[in-house]
Formats: C-alpha cells, sequence, structure tokens
C-alpha cells in the first residue's frame, strides 16, 4: 500500500467510491472545490496501483481540517482508514498545524472509535446535522491538540 497526492482528473474514481461506501456521498462539486490551494488531499493505492482510499483535508494557518476520509467498501478493516488518518495527521503537523478538528455523522461508531483511538475528543454535537432517509443524524465535532 502506498498514499500519494490526488489529482483533479482522479475525481470520477474518487466519486465511485464515495458512492459505494457512504449513503449521502460527496457530489461532484464539493469534490471539484477541493482543491484550492489550502486545501490537501492523497489517495492510498493498493499494490496493483488502484485506489482504495481517499482523504481531504484543509490548513488555514495552524488550524488542520479533515473534511473527508473514504475507504472502498470491499477494502473496509483491512487498516487502510487507519493508515489515512495517521498519514493526515503526519502530514498536517509536517505542515505546521498544531490542532486538528473533524465531525463526523453521530451514526458512524466506527469512524468515532478510530478517532478516539487517535486521540480526537469530542467537542460538541449538531444535533440533527446530517439527512438520514427520511430522518436525520447529529454531527459528533472532534479535536485533538497536535
Amino acid at each position: 500500500m502506498k498514499i500519494e497526492l490526488l489529482s483533479p482528473h482522479e475525481i470520477p474514481r474518487l466519486i465511485e467510491i464515495e458512492q459505494q461506501a457512504n449513503p449521502y456521498p460527496w457530489q461532484q462539486s464539493a469534490f471539484d472545490s477541493s482543491f484550492a490551494d489550502s486545501y490537501f488531499s492523497y489517495k492510498l493505492l493498493d499494490d496493483s496501483g488502484e485506489i482504495r482510499g481517499f482523504y481531504f483535508a484543509q490548513l488555514i494557518l495552524e488550524q488542520l481540517e479533515l473534511f473527508s476520509i473514504c475507504v472502498a467498501t470491499n477494502m473496509q478493516g483491512r487498516g487502510y482508514g487507519k493508515a489515512l488518518l495517521q498519514h493526515f495527521l503526519h502530514e498536517g503537523q509536517s505542515r505546521g498545524a498544531t490542532e486538528a478538528f473533524l465531525e463526523v455523522r453521530s451514526t458512524n461508531h466506527a469512524a468515532i472509535a478510530l478517532y478516539e483511538k487517535y486521540g480526537f475528543s469530542t467537542t460538541g454535537v449538531r444535533k440533527n446535522y446530517y439527512v438520514c432517509g427520511d430522518s436525520k443524524a447529529g454531527a459528533v465535532l472532534m479535536a485533538l491538540v497536535l
């Protein structure tokens, strides 16, 4: 497995992964807008060179924010999410970040457990933030001092 910078021409593959892995995936416009100067984005490649996961992050001054992290459904449970999260934190620190922030759907217990394992703590909740079919789920706000 290898982690490399993403480029905008890879968006179609990212959309495929996102649509399979997330019940409420990002739209094309969200991917398109995530290649501005303050953003950095990486892909995780398997041994055959196929994209199996990715993340999008932004650094403003010393505040690092994770916008999206996603692993292909058929590759989940293999440590790819952990590898991407570790890369995100290391890359952020190497760029001068002193704090990391993210939000996660309150029903995504596996992601919350992973973030907590890496030292993130809950700083708040936005009630009814995410659409979940006919209902809504909260957004758990999390932070980590680097």
